[in-house]
């Protein structure tokens, strides 16, 4: 089948703009060969992508997508979406898949006996065309709430090393502080030892001269 392509671009006030694109194509899938619709989105993880699909339909749609291990799929069961059962559920098949630095979202909509394609439900494959839209710019919002979050974390590291240099800064002034008063004390610690000194040699020439005193005393015997 040839692809029918849409561009998107999603300009956010954050200034991230989301250059996503849409194909329809026929891919195999556990129902068999189907026609989907895929979103590749760049420069985003596989887990961010699963993350977010899981929680917009569920936030958008009312519908709880639940995870199938054997086929690695997502699975909503009759999501009541009237965009595009227009009365009756649907039930909604997607994959998500990495392609080098891209990931693609493939989504196929069972209408009740026929899968969701532009030539027969021109109006609902429109719709969800828009529903993949939406759900491209929901992946570039949490991814930049996802970047602010880091930056803000990178912010409050460095405002913690700005608070250690700081108290660091505040510890070296109190030791100079501590070593100006051990300096000062020093000092005078030298005036004092100097005039002991003093009054010790004093006290040693007073000490000698008794002695010669006494010996003189002892040599006139």
């Amino acid at each position: 089948m040839k692809a029918h392509i849409l561009l998107i671009f999603f300009a956010l006030s954050a200034g991230l703009t989301l250059n996503a694109q849409i194909k329809e194509q026929t891919i195999k899938m556990s129902e068999g060969n189907n026609n989907a619709l895929s979103l590749e989105i760049p420069n985003v993880s596989d887990k961010l992508v699963n993350d977010v699909w899981k929680d917009y339909l569920k936030d958008f749609y009312d519908s709880k997508p639940k995870w199938n291990r054997k086929t690695d799929e997502w699975f909503a069961d009759d999501a009541d979406i009237a965009a595009l059962g227009l009365g009756n559920t649907v039930d909604i098949y997607a994959t998500v898949e990495e392609r080098k630095e891209n990931v693609v979202l493939n989504m196929w909509v069972n209408l009740g006996g026929a899968y969701l394609n532009s030539k027969d439900h021109r109006e609902r494959y429109t719709e969800a065309e828009k529903m993949l839209m939406r759900f491209g710019l929901e992946v570039a919002r949490v991814k930049t709430e996802d970047e602010l979050e880091d930056e803000q974390d990178q912010l409050k590291e460095l405002q913690k090393e700005l608070s250690r240099l700081k108290s660091y800064n505040e510890r070296y002034h109190k030791e100079i502080e501590r070593a100006k008063e051990a300096i000062k004390k020093a000092e005078q610690d030298i005036v004092d030892n100097e005039k002991e000194q003093e009054q010790m040699l004093k006290t040693i020439e007073e000490q000698e001269a008794a002695i010669k005193a006494v010996e003189k005393r002892l040599n006139d015997l």
